[in-house]
């Protein structure tokens, strides 16, 4: 039986980011809690979580609060039990390709909503993972950009991951996959814009000239990084990082030499839209 909880969520800066204490994941969340949490991952972008030792089927359990467990959009089996979606990911040989900012699955038509990450393994140093919040970068546009922005859309696909993915051993990829998304979403729960194209996926904006795109999209880019809307999180054994993948992006350091295994668990996501 599920008893209610006292949590304490506590920004980790004014832009993204919050620590949640008080949570036991060794028990049932009780529906206040729920909410308490779900409502952090929408104010903050990224919920934390510390302390928690627990199972793959706690783990489950815990996501199944939130949404749909699903295996990652993209990968090549999908017809996995939940429990079974939960991947642990050996990330020393994918260093190249996550030490990107993005968004996950974006090549998909139905991007994962909510992501979890546990470490199970780390390395003696370095290892963090940074995010953004992609409503901060977007309202920080100047006006006439914004209003530009919101009337285009992107090509997201595998071409510029596969080169970084290829020797890593492991390929789970659709490689053909991709899809058309609005540059800038608008949140199905929160209803606010976030920028919406990413290093790691966009291929090209639509409605632009190859060089416009290239030039938009590098702009973009190095806009995302700017310090004000992003921060880093040291991770320590026993915790949680519950984000939104339809405001943040995320981008893991590559400072490390020594094993180190994250957990990743995802939720089903639905079909971004933005004004148009």
């Amino acid at each position: 039986m599920a008893t209610t909880m006292a949590l304490d969520v506590r920004p980790v800066t004014t832009r993204i980011g919050a620590v949640v204490d008080g949570v036991d994941l060794t028990r049932p969340l009780d529906s206040k809690s729920v909410k308490t949490i779900r409502q952090a991952v929408l104010d903050h972008g990224v919920a934390f979580l510390r302390g928690q030792t627990i199972t793959r089927e706690q783990m489950a359990d815990f996501m199944a609060n939130f949404g749909t467990l699903v295996p990652d959009p993209m990968a090549v089996e999908q017809k996995v039990k939940p429990v079974d979606s939960i991947i642990d990911i050996p990330t020393l040989a994918y260093r190249e390709a996550t030490a990107v900012w993005h968004t996950d699955s974006t090549l998909a038509e139905t991007p994962s909503s909510m992501i979890a990450l546990r470490p199970i393994e780390l390395p003696s140093i370095g290892g963090d993972t940074c995010w953004g919040d992609m409503y901060s970068a977007y309202e920080a546009l100047s006006a006439p950009l914004r209003d530009m922005l919101d009337k285009l859309t992107a090509i997201h696909s595998a071409a510029k991951v596969m080169p970084l993915m290829k020797g890593a051993g492991y390929n789970p990829l659709q490689e053909a996959m991709h899809a058309v998304h609005p540059v800038v979403r608008i949140h199905p729960e929160t209803g606010r814009k976030a920028l919406f194209v990413n290093e790691l996926w966009t291929e090209k904006i639509v409605e632009l000239s190859p060089a416009e795109s290239n030039a938009v999209l590098a702009l973009l880019y190095e806009h995302v990084k700017s310090p004000e809307f992003t921060m880093r999180w040291r991770w320590q054994l026993g915790d949680i990082a519950l984000f939104d993948n339809r405001s943040t992006q995320h981008y893991a350091m590559r400072d490390y030499d020594e094993t180190r295994v994250l957990q990743k668990s995802i939720l089903a996501g639905d079909r971004p839209y933005g004004l148009n």
